[in-house]
This record gives C-alpha cells, structure tokens and sequence, in this order.
C-alpha cells in the first residue's frame, strides 16, 4: 500500500513541479508491466502473465513511447539478475520456460508497436536519424545532485528553500525524493540486505538514480565535467530518443517505493504493536509523513473548458483546415512559433471542432516538416507577428497579394485568433486575408474564409515564394531559375482542380540512363526516358489520377549522379573575379526560424553548425576543404577576436563560407566586423538580435564585392553553382507547370 501510495502521489508530483510540465507523468502503467513481469519469474509455466506484461508494456508505449524504453531497459536489468541466479543456484530449469514466455511478450510487444514503427520508417530512410539533434535538451535537463535534497517550489511550507540554491528547480534539474521516503529506502535495504528482491530493487534504483543525472555530473548548477553511463545508453537506439535524463525518475520512484515497503514492513516487524489500531494509525501516520514530503500546495491547473468559438467551427460544414491563432510546431527539440502554452491547447481543442489543423505537437520528424513552414509566404508572417516582432509594411502588401492562394493550397476555410497571438494579429488577419467575421464571442474572434476554386493551373517556378509550397521533399535549392532534384524520390505538392490535366516541364539529366516514373496520387502514370542534357517534356496525366485539392506527384528517378560532377553553368562568387570549382550553398537561420549554420561543400555538410560565426575556408583550385572554426560570439567575449585572428591566418585568394546559427550579434565585436570586411562583406550584425547571416566571398576581396544576404523573418540562403544540400543529384528542373486538358 504503502509502495503504491508513494509511486502514485510521486509521479503525479513529477508531472507538475520536478519535470516542469503542466500534466500528470505518463507513467501509469509501468507498474503494472513490472508486476506482471515479475510473476513471470515466480511462475514461469503460466501463459497469462507474459500476455498480461505485453498488454501494458503496450499501454505504456502508446501513452509515451519514451517510458518504454525504461521498460525495455527494466527488463534487461531483471532478466540479467535471473541470469545470476539461474547461473548460482542452479536452476536451468527455469530458465528454459522463463526465455520462452520472455521471447513470447517481445514479439506482441513488436506486433503491437508495428503500426507506430511502419509509419516512422519512410522519414528514417529518407531523411536519417530523426531521433536526436545534437544533444537534445539533456544539458538542461539533467537532475542536479542537490535537487534531490531539496523540497520543490509547490511545496506550501518550504517551497521557498529552492530559491537559495543555483540549479534550475523550474525543469528536470530538480528530482526531491522527500527524508522519509530515503529513510524507509535506507531501511529496506539494511533489513532485507541478504534478501535477492532488496537486492535487486536496490540495483535498479542506483542504476536509474545515476540515469538522472545525464551526461555530466552537475552539483548546484554547476557541471562538473565528470561523466555518467547517461552519454553511453544515450547512443544506442531509440534510447537516444530520450533527451531528458530526469525522466527516468520514474523508474527511481518506482524501485524506491518498494524499498520503501521493505522499510516499512521491517519497522512493523520491529515494533509489533499489540494494538491493531495503534497499528493502523502507524501506518496512517507514516503514509501522512511520505505525502507530506511530497506535498505540492496549490497545484498549477489549468482551465480545460474550450472556449465557445470552438463550437461554430465544429457547426461549419466540410472537411477542411482551421488555422488556429498562434500557429506553432513543436518537438523534441524545438519550437517554430510562440512558445506560449496556448499552442497545446489548439490541440485539445481539436477534440471539439474537429478539423485539421495546421500545426501541433509532434516527438520526432525531420527538420524539413518545420523548415518548409518557416519559408511559407504569409506563414512565416504570422510566425514574425505572434513572436512579438513588428513587420514592414511591404511584406503586408505582398502578403496582401498571395493570401488568397495560401489559403487555398492548405483549404484553410476558419482562422481562429486568440489574445496570444499579440495585437498585431488580429489587424493583420482582417487586412491581409478574405475573411469574414463569425458570429462568435468577441473575446476569441473567429472568421470564414472566402476561398477561390481550386485553380486549373499551376506553375512551379524555381525561387519563386508561392512556389516554394510546391517543393515537398527531395529538393535542393533554387538557383538562376534552376532546383536539381537530389533523391531517387522528390515530391511535389500541386493543389488543382480535378479533371484530364497536362504536366509540362524543362529538364536536364546530367548523365545517360535516367529515367523518370512520375507518380501522381499514388498512380503510376507515365515512365519517361531522359536523354542527357536539357529537353522539354509532356506528359498527360489522367482524370482518375488528378483530384480536386492538394496533390501528391512523386518523381521517382533510377539514378543518381555525384554532386561533385553536375555543371550547368559558371559558378562566380559575387564581384570578386574568383570561380568556385565545386558547388557552394550557406544556408543560415537564426534561432527562431531554424536555429542552424549549414555549409554545403559539393552537397556536403562541412559547417561546424554551432551557435555564431560558422566558418570554412576553401581552396579555390580543387574546393577542398583547407579548415573549419566555429565562434561563439554570442556567449564567448574572445570569439570576435578569435574569429578575426583565423581570418587573418586565412592565404590571399582563398574561398570563405560563412553561416551565422541561432545568435551571433551580441558580442560581436569591430575587430570581428573588419575581418569579415576582408573577404568581401559589409553587413554588420551588431544590435541585429537572431538574425540570419550568410557570406561566400574570397580573402583580400574589396568590401561589397562578396555575396551576402542577412535576414530575421526567413532562413537566409546563398547559392554559388548548382545548389546541392545532398551529395547526389538527380535532375535539373526549370518550371513545371499543370494545365487543365479544357483550359
């Protein structure tokens, strides 16, 4: 009883104060798992319990998929330990039957997990690893040594102690225990030392105490440096998925309530009250002392009533798209948009209306499914607005103009404002978009949208901002009215009306032998034979193939050439008389519209991609690759000086990519400014706060003779020959276009 209390007052704790989230911890059945588990290896010869386990082992993953992992790693601690025993005492016997059933739970736990697993693995092929970027948020939170000494910030009576300490309590970093509950633990362990349960508890809480506490040592948020198994069970896969060491705190509690229960029994043991009601106000009086250490007075909630305006977007007819006011994407491991709670509430409330949404909560996807809304027109307008960033009348004007066939390619039919979008919003919606109010509470203005019909044309044009919704994945970027294809398989999204539709476009195959399979909507349509060089193409696609709104075309290619070989034209950097001999792309971001410093050498990533200045220098014969820095010159105050000293180790003549990721401006100083002055550039980021900056230029060049472009509302991107980000190319594209048959 005791061990339940405990684990169940605990984990509703972690999920308000020691994880700093608003809902309670997804670690229901975790407990449940682990009982059915352990009958498995008191009565091996029994069917239902290895059925009973894999029941909520699936429980357990399809409420948080991350917690199974603990489940995963639980069972490989048990089932080492039932290892040692059969090995010392002999029970081979066992151990026949246990594996069996062992074996029997792992594959309905993989039939179970199936669905879940089919549809991440076209993302993991196409795009690597998407479970982890960089080192996630395990810097942050990791549980601090002294955080488990300390009782949290919700406590009512000292809930104030946290604050005399330096780790943030407000995250992971903080795991309290409680007194009592490491004093009945420490009990437990003394009395029932010699008992292979203690032992085994105590094992798995050791192990999963030193699993909080991530990659490094931290002692009152300072890190020590010293490293922890975290960093190692964080590689292997899908472990790597979880990038808050402090989550496995669950699995401490767990192994700590039931010392706690051994400590419990023993101090009954000890004491043998004669009195059964002395005895039950004991016990009472010892679970009133494990809850008081745990007491979390008030508790933040939260107002879970969907606000009224929800029900006349659910009354609106159809199946279409609401955007709902901030528009936001969030993962693991960033935020695109507001960070404000609000954003997982437009979730909750699709639970009313019922229509698709733009944007939402995801735990893992490919940069690209974030990247391809920063770059939207009219989109990335909303995300500059709601994130407090004023916006020059010139991108309303121009928004002004494309809204309408925005709109249209994502069937936005309701557009929902909420007071956290910020003031400019609702003004900016009213004059820039076809709306018309609903009869809604005035309090969350709610609007139609007056939509055109799907259009009977569409032409993709390379560079062009509309057309940028058109190129899914598989691209590279445009250049002088040119995008290569870079992937046996790149996706368009052509939004058209239905009907017989034409498909012409300009290609250029690098080599001999392409050929091309273009797949609309899931139907082959057509194979094409692609003749090296440039050629017009046309191709028919059918009635049946073609709907009435946002359609898929895959172009699916038999072979790919090496970046490094493709030249369709010469590849001058700026004004500075120097030709690169391999194509450049610098693609920069700042934190919030990417938070990246990419540098593509030939398709290849060669950029350190930290925070600040990212730095290659080139050989201007051959393009390789002669050094790479990063400087940190928002943080470090001897970057601008190491990053001018670097430079001026740079040989005359030599090539210089730079992309500036997440920050770069704040300390960013003159020293810094004049070197970057000496190979060609001029723009100056001081005082430009997370702005973009991207440069190709040449040491000893003249000032203004580089190519430059800084930016804060978009990604900035410069293109020096044919704009691979990937190491192979397929085939060149000038535009596409789709035409109705009647038209």
């Amino acid at each position: 009883f005791l061990a339940g209390l405990l684990y169940a007052f605990a984990s509703v704790k972690m999920g308000y104060a020691a994880l700093g989230q608003w809902n309670i911890a997804s670690s229901q059945w975790v407990p449940f798992y682990v009982l059915f588990l352990f009958k498995m290896g008191d009565a091996p010869r029994r069917w239902r319990y290895p059925l009973l386990a894999a029941l909520f082992f699936l429980f357990q993953a399809y409420a948080e998929l991350t917690y199974a992992t603990f489940l995963v790693l639980f069972t490989a601690l048990w089932l080492l330990w039932y290892g040692w025993r059969w090995a010392r005492y002999n029970l081979a016997q066992q151990a026949g039957p246990y594996l069996v059933r062992l074996a029997l739970l792992g594959l309905i736990v993989a039939v179970g997990l199936a669905p879940i697993l089919v549809m991440m693995l076209p993302d993991l092929r196409a795009e690597g690893d998407i479970l982890m970027e960089g080192g996630g948020f395990a810097d942050v939170f990791s549980a601090d040594l002294l955080g488990f000494f300390v009782p949290t910030m919700y406590h009512p009576l000292f809930g104030s102690l946290v604050e005399r300490f330096h780790f943030d309590y407000s995250v992971g970093q903080h795991i309290y225990l409680g007194y009592v509950t490491l004093v009945l633990a420490v009990a437990g362990l003394v009395a029932g030392r010699r008992r292979p349960l203690v032992r085994f508890w105590t094992l798995a809480a050791l192990v999963f105490w030193l699993l909080t506490l991530g990659p490094t040592l931290r002692i009152d948020g300072r890190d020590t440096g010293l490293p922890l198994p975290f960093a190692l069970i964080a590689r292997l896969p899908f472990f790597e998925g979880n990038r808050y060491p402090s989550r496995y705190s669950v699995m401490l509690f767990l192994s700590l309530s039931v010392l706690v229960a051994f400590g419990a029994q023993a101090l009954a043991a000890r004491l043998r009250p004669a009195n059964r009601r002395l005895r039950t106000a004991g016990y009472l009086l010892l679970a009133a002392f494990l809850l008081f250490g745990h007491l979390c007075l008030p508790l933040p909630l939260s107002d879970l009533r969907p606000p009224p305006v929800y029900d006349a977007i659910a009354a609106l007819p159809g199946d279409f798209t609401l955007l709902d006011l901030p528009v936001a994407w969030r993962n693991g491991f960033r935020v695109t948009g507001t960070r404000h709670p609000i954003i997982m509430f437009e979730q909750y409330y699709q639970s009313v209306h019922g229509k698709r949404l733009l944007a939402g909560n995801t735990s893992r996807n490919p940069p690209l499914k974030f990247q391809y809304f920063t770059e939207a027109p009219v989109i990335n307008t909303l995300i500059a607005l709601e994130t407090g960033h004023s916006v020059d009348p010139a991108v309303v004007e121009a928004d002004r103009a494309l809204a309408p066939a925005v709109l249209r390619f994502f069937d936005i039919q309701a557009v929902v404002v909420h007071s956290q979008a910020g003031p400019e919003m609702v003004p900016y919606v009213e004059a820039v978009m076809p709306v018309e109010r609903l009869p809604a509470e005035a309090e969350t203005p709610a609007y139609g949208v007056a939509l055109p019909p799907w259009p009977s044309r569409w032409t993709i044009e390379p560079g062009d901002p509309l057309s940028r919704l058109s190129y899914a994945e598989g691209w590279g970027l445009p250049a002088g009215g040119v995008i290569w294809a870079q992937r046996r398989a790149a996706r368009l999204l052509v939004p058209l009306a239905s009907g017989a539709t034409r498909m012409t476009f300009r290609a250029y195959a690098p080599g001999a032998g392409q050929r091309l399979r273009l797949e609309v909507n899931g139907q082959t349509v057509q194979w094409i034979g692609m003749a090296a060089g440039w050629m017009d193409y046309e191709v028919d696609l059918p009635a049946e193939a073609v709907r009435a709104g946002l359609n898929e075309v895959w172009l699916r290619f038999d072979a790919l050439f090496p970046a490094e070989e493709a030249r369709l034209g010469p590849r001058a950097i700026g004004g500075t008389g120097v030709e690169s001999p391999l194509s450049l792309v610098v693609h920069s971001a700042g934190q919030e519209v990417g938070d990246f410093g990419h540098i593509y050498v030939a398709g290849r990533d060669v950029s350190p991609n930290q925070r600040g200045y990212n730095l290659v220098v080139l050989d201007p014969r051959r393009g390789a690759v002669e050094a790479a820095a990063a400087f940190d010159t928002h943080l470090d105050e001897t970057a601008g000086q190491a990053l001018a000293d670097f430079l001026a180790q740079t040989p005359p003549g030599a090539i210089v990519a730079v992309a500036v990721a997440d920050e770069g401006s704040r300390l960013l100083d003159q020293a810094a400014v004049d070197a970057l002055r000496g190979i060609g550039a001029t723009g100056d980021l001081r005082g430009r706060f997370r702005w973009g900056q991207a440069i190709i230029g040449v040491q000893g060049a003249a000032p203004g003779t580089a190519l430059e472009a800084m930016d804060w509302m978009r990604p900035v991107a410069l293109v020096v020959g044919e704009g691979a980000t990937e190491p192979n190319l397929a085939a060149a594209f000038a535009a596409i276009s789709f035409r109705g048959a009647s038209k």
